[in-house]
């Protein structure tokens, strides 16, 4: 803290989803990875190590550890949904232009997010 101001270090995005319509994008890590490989390329975002998991029989998580921070994706295709949470330090970050290509990628409109300056 400087003068009772807070340093603003990166973005943290918190995006929920609903409705996917391609819902095996959520069932198996095996279709759901190449979607996230390319948002984390799109975004310019460069990973330093992963880890994922294959819940039985459905669902994912999978945590991009990242230079600017990281990426996380939780599916619950039961639900038609996932949760995708996303901290990053690089000033250029978009975090519109992330929920885009997440919709994209999902191919579901039904989207929100919150931002927060961190």
């Amino acid at each position: 803290m400087m003068n009772g101001q807070q340093l603003s270090v990166g973005t943290h995005v918190l995006i929920n989803g609903y409705d996917v319509s391609r819902v095996e994008t959520l069932e198996y890590l095996a279709n759901g990875r190449p979607l996230l490989d390319s948002i984390v390329r799109d975004l310019n975002l460069t990973v330093v190590n992963q880890a994922g998991h294959q819940f039985p029989p459905i669902g994912y998580s999978y945590a991009y550890v990242l230079s600017e921070s990281h990426f996380t994706i939780h599916t619950y295709p039961e639900h038609r949904s996932f949760y995708i949470d996303i901290f990053c330090c690089n000033p250029q970050f978009n975090p519109a232009y992330a929920v885009h290509l997440i919709r994209q990628a999902f191919h579901t409109e039904n989207v929100s997010y919150q931002v927060i300056r961190r």
